[in-house]
């Protein structure tokens, strides 16, 4: 219940404060997460180890590591932002969309496109942004408790979006979306579910979501990447890459075998995007399951 009235409360004050006031206070609130909770130091540790590589000085992981609490934080800034932001004034807020392009040639190919993305910055945007350009649906984690999911889902539909929790009726609902030539985003940095598999992933091998890639094999869909970063308070940068991944073909082709191409290429796109704003990557569960340390 405490996380419903933090968010209700946020609710409120965003419209009355500055969005750099409020950036600031995120910054502090992180700071303090990370310096508080050893499980969140460790798990974010761990995560910019792995993207800093092993040449990375300590200092440089605690910085960036620090930098995914307060990139966590900005982001409850943002949801509340939601609340009030008019959908058509979105790309208001955008100082810089690198590939829309390529987003409107997978489109107008009529197969569906796969809007895939990871836990950087703040990935919903794109689906703000974009929502007056397309029919959109949306994969998203089933939260608990209950009132907690029906406020977060109420806030996120206001721009229209269909948001649906991941389930086996879900992957029906999506697979009928791309058939319409329509948009299909999901998070594909973490294994919400629990039914990944393992692929390198930074150097070492974590569980990782491949449903983008196996719808994408099944309807045709194209896959494209698209990464929100955030440049200075409440404003952002979105870049679109299509990422190329095997299709059946009448029936014939190895699943099993271009699955796994088609994998390996999302996940080296996934990497590039994350590695290019480390410390806005607020995955705050652990990817390295048994890994992280304090």
């Amino acid at each position: 219940m405490i996380r419903i009235w933090f968010l209700r409360a946020l609710m409120v004050v965003t419209p009355r404060v500055r969005v750099e006031v409020l950036y600031a206070l995120a910054d502090v609130a992180g700071s303090m997460a990370w310096g508080g909770s050893g499980r969140l130091r460790g798990v974010t540790r761990d995560h910019m180890r792995h993207v800093l590589g092993g040449a990375a000085s300590r200092g440089a992981v605690d910085a960036a590591a620090r930098g995914c609490l307060r990139s966590a934080a900005r982001y409850y800034v943002d949801f509340a932002r939601y609340a009030v932001l008019q959908p058509e004034s979105a790309f208001e807020q955008v100082d810089e969309i690198d590939g829309l392009e390529e987003l409107f040639a997978a489109y107008d190919r009529g197969q569906g496109v796969i809007l895939a993305s990871a836990h950087v910055g703040n990935p919903e945007f794109i689906v703000q942004a974009l929502a007056p350009l397309f029919d959109l649906m949306v994969f998203t984690e089933r939260l608990e408790p209950v009132a907690l999911h029906e406020l977060v889902h109420e806030v996120r539909q206001r721009s229209g979006v269909r948001f649906v929790p991941v389930s086996a009726s879900a992957a029906r609902d999506g697979m009928r979306q791309l058939r319409c030539g329509n948009v299909l985003g999901m998070l594909i940095d973490r294994d919400v579910v629990g039914t990944g598999r393992p692929f390198p992933f930074f150097g070492e091998r974590a569980p990782m979501p491949w449903g983008a890639v196996e719808l994408a094999w099944m309807s045709g869909a194209v896959v494209v990447l698209g990464f929100v970063t955030r440049t200075t308070a409440g404003r952002y940068r979105i870049a679109l890459r299509e990422v190329p991944v095997p299709h059946r073909k009448d029936g014939s082709g190895d699943r099993a075998a271009d699955i796994e191409a088609g994998m390996q290429s999302v996940v080296a796109a996934l990497e590039r995007g994350i590695a290019e704003a480390p410390g806005q990557w607020f995955a705050l569960s652990p990817i390295w399951v048994g890994s992280s340390t304090p």
